[in-house]
């Protein structure tokens, strides 16, 4: 097409000249609401509604009134049924908000100026309660909250004068509202799986619970036996359904997608569904029936209406006989109890035995009970699976529960010619049996379990420490007591900040002198100095041997009490650690064993030891895979090989939904896991407790600290040798600035090269802190700390928010950190987080690199350490061992009052600091 040929294709055609309504001096485009939606109308100053030419405005005003024109000219031609008015709806022409956006005269109802904001909102559907649980739903913007909100479209939102942008929730943004109400807990999977198949976008607040994409789940075929008429007619319904949820549930509403609560886990999971198209299933049916027709003699018919069968009683009886093995196998079947009549019943099982007890299994006899008649457990289970029912002695075909039989196969196993049951299934079992059996045949694996029910009551003599323990902390003592009484290996999963390690202590203190075998504790290497510190603390009688560096020696090791080594160095020593026999083995932060195929944990299950314990706030990160690894190590006997694991509790659970199985595998491992959140434990707490968490430097890092320390001390001796030491501040100052850099952000003096130990410890401990929903301040002094800690955040996929000096929108970010879930981590400069702000919504806060200004210190703390905290807060203070951190810490023990007038506000008055203290600060 030429030039010219466009040209002429887009020349405006003359319109006949007609008289115009002269222009309004100012017109306004105003913003209203009615049950259809949200529409626009022109007015004037005195909010008259008129119709005014475009081609009397220029700007922005021109090209909406155009625009408006232009709409009103196609609805002139067309009928629109949905939308019967004549007004303009934003949700039908969103391109009218980006003209709107650029003009300054929109306006709302009231004729106030309508603002647009910057950046992206959300809409968040908040659950709460026990008995009867409450939905609110409410529109998030960096950090506040809107409860009265109003949709324009899938993509816009209005709230109190300005229009917010939100992710697209979807075209059936105006049934959001109807989600707004109040429902029981049972009903809560519906509800979420309807708001999922009706929306998109949308972000849940539930508990502590975590929104997942799962897999795709597939519903499956559904027969229900609706009833027997007085004819003896079958009516049989065919539909879909998925574990957990009704087949109602599925022909009543249009569900897309479904949601699962994984309570273990604390997850929502969100899966697609696909279904086998029904009428593929209808016609395997009915060409069933046909081929069963011709055999029988009185000519029964059936019928078919939409999904439901209506089949005569002979050609009834006939398709049920032949199918119903695999009607059980290939369908999900209800209503069996409806069948009596053909001679085939629901029952319910009674399981019998006579078991022997072994060290961690019984051993015996196990019949099943049904209806009168007895059958061997594995008889039974064999005649099950190749019919899918018991075949009684009368002819009856007797269905059993399908739950009952898959527990039935999880519980017992096969052993020779016997049934073995594992110790750790007793609780279980008894569930499935009469309370008088219980009580004769279990009496003494029962009395354990029930034991754990006792132990608040149970005395037990602490053992001498040099600070009392908390009560929770008495309470897990006697827990770990209990455990090593009766050789049960158990995971300690208090949250962080609870003592999880004073606790250990204490039960090691019971142990040691008296034992002459030592025990193994392993931990990862930023923890490796933070238990020398506690045993330091707490019982400096027992003797530990630090098993780590390039001069580790197992046989001086084993002359102590305990062993305190790493993950890395058990892997990498397994030949020597594999052939020692440990007392205890104790796995701190044990998700670092999580990954049965790994080379830890592999190793880790080489090692012998008459007890272990694990040390966990997170002990289940990812998937249930992990408990069968943690449990591994705990307990041997408790779970059979992995792939038994899954086919008896991953599948039914994370793909089958199956609650049962859940509530089953809860009840195994409830005994031997030991969990208290800080909320649950506040009244024992006190208001603030600061740590020290010590990490070591790397190897470079030594070399490179060293160098510079030595060059220092001596350059430092002659400045003041020479000048004096008054006259020599300024140049002690930048030695000392130069060395804390290189103990905490070696990249700001290296290039990048050297990397600070501290930062994989601050990033372990904050993941493990974010896992249990808490929220952290982290203050450092030096801007490289911000930059290298917000590149390791957002590796890890951490939400966080950052200021410093430069930052001008203080107030904005504080309000989003405080209201907004989203964001777990806030980062700042001492001297920006010390000014006037209200952090109340963090719980834990992490001191990177430490400021010599004890006040500065405090105010840090206490910008969440203030009125409003409900929590009781932890400060961790991150300290490099062998640098000057050290030695300023000891010196602020010693010299408390000198440090006051020492340094104040991270400069340095250095008139009361003499020789012997620069000796002590630069000295080896």
């Amino acid at each position: 097409m030429s030039g010219v040929d466009i040209f002429e294709r887009l020349k405006r055609k003359k319109k006949i000249s007609i008289k115009k309504k002269r222009p309004t001096s100012s017109i306004f485009f105003q913003l209203h609401f009615n049950e259809i939606g949200a529409y626009i109308t022109v007015v004037d100053k005195d909010r008259n509604e008129v119709e005014p030419d475009f081609e009397y405005y220029t700007g922005r005003t021109h090209d909406i009134l155009k625009s408006i024109a232009a709409i009103r000219d196609k609805s002139n031609f067309r009928i629109n049924w949905e939308i019967p008015d004549n007004k303009i709806y934003l949700s039908e022409h969103e391109y009218l908000l980006w003209q709107l956006q650029h003009c300054n005269n929109f306006v709302d109802a009231q004729f106030r100026p309508i603002g647009f904001m910057d950046g992206l909102a959300k809409i968040v559907v908040s659950i709460e309660g026990e008995d009867t649980l409450a939905v609110k739903i409410f529109l998030l913007y960096q950090g506040k909250g809107f409860k009265e909100f109003s949709f324009l479209n899938e993509n816009y939102v209005f709230a109190e004068g300005n229009i917010y942008k939100i992710p697209p929730i979807g075209e059936n943004f105006k049934e959001l509202h109807l989600f707004q109400t109040s429902l029981m807990p049972m009903n809560l999977e519906k509800y979420l799986s309807l708001l999922y198949s009706y929306f998109e976008n949308i972000f849940i607040d539930y508990q502590d619970y975590k929104q997942i994409e799962g897999e795709i789940k597939e519903s499956q075929p559904t027969l229900i036996f609706e009833k027997i008429d007085a004819d003896n007619s079958l009516y049989i319904r065919l539909t879909t359904s998925l574990p957990g949820f009704d087949a109602d549930f599925f022909d009543n509403y249009d569900i897309t997608r479904i949601a699962t609560l994984n309570m273990l886990e604390k997850k929502i999971i969100i899966s697609d569904i696909t279904s086998e198209e029904i009428h593929f299933t209808m016609d395997e049916i009915e060409t069933a029936l046909k081929r069963y027709r011709k055999s029988v003699a009185d000519k029964n018919d059936y019928f078919v209406e939409d999904n439901l069968f209506i089949i005569e009683e002979s050609l009834a009886r006939e398709f049920i006989y032949n199918e119903l093995g695999h009607f059980i196998t290939r369908f999900v079947i209800m209503g069996a109890e409806k069948l009596k009549s053909y001679n085939i019943r629901p029952v319910s099982p009674k399981l019998n035995f006579s078991l022997s007890h072994g060290i961690d299994f019984l051993e015996g006899d196990v019949n099943l009970e049904v209806e009168g008649e007895n059958f061997s457990l594995f008889d039974a289970l064999t005649q099950y699976k190749k019919n899918s029912y018991i075949l009684l002695s009368d002819g009856t075909c007797a269905i059993i529960n399908k739950h009952y039989i898959e527990k039935l196969k999880r519980v017992f196993k096969k052993q020779k010619d016997k049934v073995r049951v594992s110790f750790f299934d007793l609780p279980i079992v008894e569930e499935m049996i009469d309370e008088k059996v219980a009580a004769e045949s279990l009496k003494w694996s029962r009395e354990i379990f029930l034991g754990f029910n006792r132990l608040e009551e149970s005395r037990y003599k602490f053992p001498q420490l040099n600070e009392e323990l908390r009560g929770y902390q008495k309470q897990g003592y006697k827990w770990i007591r209990y455990l090593h009484q009766h050789s049960l290996g158990g995971c300690l999963a208090d949250d962080m900040g609870l003592g999880k390690t004073v606790q250990a202590i204490a039960l090691l203190s019971f142990i040691y002198p008296d034992e002459k075998k030592p025990s193994l504790i392993i931990m990862p290497k930023t923890l490796l100095f933070n238990w020398a510190n506690e045993i330091n603390k707490f019982n400096p009688q027992l003797s530990y041997y630090l098993y780590h560096g390039n001069n580790r020696n197992l046989e001086e090791a084993k002359k102590n009490n305990l062993i305190l080594t790493t993950y890395a160095m058990v892997r990498n020593d397994i030949e020597q650690f594999k052939e020692e026999e440990f007392y205890y083995i104790i796995l701190d932060e044990s998700q670092n064993i999580k990954n049965i195929n790994s080379q830890i944990s592999k190793a880790v299950m080489l090692l012998w030891s008459k007890h272990r314990l694990a040390l966990s706030g997170t002990p289940i990160e990812n998937n249930l895979s992990e408990l069968y690894s943690l449990f591994r190590f705990l307990n041997p006997s408790m779970f059979s090989s992995i792939d038994d694991f899954n086919q008896s509790y991953i599948i039914p659970i994370q793909k089958e939904n199956d609650k049962d199985v859940l509530y089953e595998l809860k009840k195994k491992i409830y005994p031997f896991v030991l969990r208290r959140l800080k909320k649950e434990v506040l009244k024992d707490l006190p208001d603030k407790i600061e740590q020290i968490l010590f990490v070591d430097m790397s190897q470079e890092q030594q070399i490179f600290y060293e160098n510079r320390r030595r060059f220092y001390y001596q350059t430092v001796k002659t400045q003041i040798a020479q000048s004096g030491l008054e006259k020599s501040q300024f140049f002690i100052f930048q030695a000392l600035s130069e060395l804390r850099q290189i103990a905490s952000i070696p990249e700001s003096k290296s290039q990048m090269q050297i990397i600070s130990p501290k930062r994989e410890a601050l990033l372990d401990n904050i993941m493990d802190v974010v896992a249990n929903d808490h929220k952290v301040l982290v203050f450092a002094n030096f801007l490289d700390v911000i930059d290298c800690v917000s590149a390791d955040l957002e590796k890890a996929g951490i939400e966080y928010l950052t200021m410093t000096g430069a930052t001008k929108d203080r107030k904005q970010l504080v309000e989003a950190f405080q209201n907004d879930d989203t964001y777990k981590v806030f980062l700042m400069t001492l001297k920006t987080g010390g000014l006037g702000l209200n952090l109340t919504a963090a719980d834990y806060i992490f001191i990177f690199d430490p400021w010599w200004n004890k006040a500065a210190e405090e105010q840090a703390i206490d910008r969440t350490h203030r009125i409003g905290q409900d929590k009781t807060v932890f400060s961790y203070k991150l300290i490099t061992k062998g640098t000057i951190e050290e030695k300023i810490l000891e010196l602020q023990r010693r010299k408390k009052v000198l440090f006051e007038s020492l340094i104040s506000s991270d400069g340095l008055s250095l008139k009361t600091l003499d020789n012997q203290d620069i000796e002590f600060v630069l000295g080896e």
